[in-house]
């Protein structure tokens, strides 16, 4: 039996992404979509939203009670503000949901994955998480003779600054070093003059660029560069189809906070 997936975020261009995702995949079948009321698209069906030449049977909704009543597992890639009323609503259906919406630090995650499985990473792509364990294994490695700098560029539209990635990123490598992420992250500003264990962080936006992440190690030595380049959000999508199996199959019925890192 097919796991049903729900779609929150639907038209907007990784929830166009997750949905040809899904229907190509042979595990997963759509269960629905939604997308904000209002929208000109309500009601249509999503095969001619998604360009995939023919109807689906499954029309687009502003019904988020009815996804996760209908649906094994969803996929949420929206704003902070739908991100609460999904959770709340997971909570309701004891729905495992799969978050990829970045920007959401206010938002205790821990305090409604003691409810229902909730599976959320700032960047759902394998090549990424991949880059995480190698970040971590680096930093382990070096200690804290290097400086850390982060960079990071994505398209002209995103509104997060540094990306949820980008922060993982650091996160990572401070908890590998056992220094205090917070106390020692900074962007850059005027004439200040980096302190030892600080991480450093560089944005970049323009184009539309999906998104390039690179990691630096420096000392007067030498320079080591961990680097990942987005090549089309098809991507994430994958990797967000991915999580949302592995979650329904591994975690249905086990309430926690879970990560890309897992699934890996």
């Amino acid at each position: 039996m097919k796991i049903r997936v729900g779609v929150i975020g639907c038209l907007g261009r990784m929830g166009k992404k997750i949905l040809n995702e899904l229907i190509t995949n042979a595990e997963v079948e759509i269960a629905g979509a939604v997308a904000r009321s209002g929208s000109k698209y309500m009601g249509l069906d999503i095969g001619l939203i998604i360009g995939c030449g023919s109807n689906l049977g499954i029309e687009v909704t502003s019904s988020i009670n009815g996804i996760f009543e209908s649906s094994d597992v969803v996929l949420d890639f929206t704003t902070q503000e739908c991100v609460l009323d999904c959770l709340k609503v997971a909570v309701k259906f004891k729905t495992p949901l799969v978050i990829g919406t970045t920007g959401i630090e206010g938002i205790d995650l821990k305090e409604y994955a003691g409810e229902v499985p909730i599976l959320w990473s700032a960047n759902m792509s394998i090549g990424v998480n991949v880059l995480l364990k190698l970040v971590k294994k680096a930093a382990e490695l070096l200690g804290n003779e290097y400086d850390v700098e982060i960079w990071e560029m994505h398209h002209n539209l995103k509104k997060d600054s540094p990306s949820g990635t980008a922060i993982e990123l650091g996160k990572t490598i401070a908890n590998a070093s056992k220094v205090d992420f917070q106390s020692n992250q900074y962007l850059h500003s005027g004439s200040n003059i980096r302190k030892k264990g600080e991480i450093g962080f560089a944005v970049s936006r323009g184009g539309g660029v999906i998104g390039d992440h690179s990691v630096m190690f420096v000392n007067s030595d030498e320079r080591i560069e961990l680097n990942h380049k987005a090549i089309d959000r098809t991507t994430f999508a994958r990797g967000a189809v991915q999580a949302a199996v592995w979650l329904y199959e591994n975690k249905r019925e086990i309430p926690g906070l879970y990560s890309m890192q897992d699934v890996i």
